[in-house]
């Protein structure tokens, strides 16, 4: 089993975004708040071979990680989709 790695979470409130880097490796993942939740905008790339998981484990590890801090900053609720635009109206 691979040790899970520490990933480093920075948040663009303005402009909706969440950005999850994994240190000492080329791995970064950029989400962005649609109104159906969390869309992955960039980040998804070949393997980094001094990391130690494969690139599509970070992305998975990447958007748990973006998810949680979202639901913390209160832009996702738990099992709920956001309204959409034209249905608010």
């Amino acid at each position: 089993m691979t040790k899970i790695p520490d990933l480093q979470i920075e948040v663009q409130e303005n402009l909706r975004r969440i950005i999850v880097t994994m240190p000492r490796s080329t791995y970064d993942a950029m989400f962005g708040l649609i109104p159906r939740g969390l869309c992955l905008l960039s980040g998804f790339g070949p393997d980094d071979r001094k990391a130690s998981i494969p690139s599509h484990e970070f992305t998975l590890l990447a958007r748990k990680a973006a998810t949680t801090k979202a639901r913390e900053l209160g832009w996702l609720t738990q099992g709920e989709r956001r309204a959409t635009a034209w249905r608010d109206r």
